[in-house]
């Protein structure tokens, strides 16, 4: 039996629900392209909500959040911000290295587990 190409979609991915993690393989959508899918984070606020709301629904504070990003990624935090970001609340942390790269860590609001990480470059450098 031939699958729908939407089917496609959810295809080596599963999810533990019970820790809220999901763990996926790359995926390659219907345009060819091999995307990663959104993590689920635990807090997943609806509408639009002032920061005081966003900090009232976090279950961990800044500090903690500011430690666990920078066991995951050593240096020093530059911005740290309490977001929803893919429906996920959580906090974003932009930590310089000591190859004074940039690299944004991502923490969970409710659970504290690391949502991810991107690195950015070099701090100072133009960007386009």
């Amino acid at each position: 039996m031939k699958l729908p190409s939407r089917s496609l979609l959810a295809a080596g991915c599963f999810a533990v629900a019970a820790f809220g993690v999901t763990a996926c393989h790359l995926i390659k959508h219907e345009s060819g392209e091999e995307k990663e899918p959104a993590v689920i984070g635990s807090i997943r606020p609806a509408g639009k909500l002032t920061p005081a709301e966003l900090s009232a629904l976090a279950k961990i504070t800044l500090p903690y959040a500011m430690n666990i990003a920078l066991t995951t990624v050593p240096g020093t935090v530059i911005t740290a911000e309490l977001e929803v970001e893919d429906g996920n609340l959580q906090y974003s942390f932009d930590i310089v290295g000591a190859d004074k790269s940039v690299t944004e860590v991502e923490i969970d609001a409710g659970n504290g587990k690391v949502l991810g990480t991107d690195k950015e470059g070099a701090a100072g450098a133009d960007k386009d």
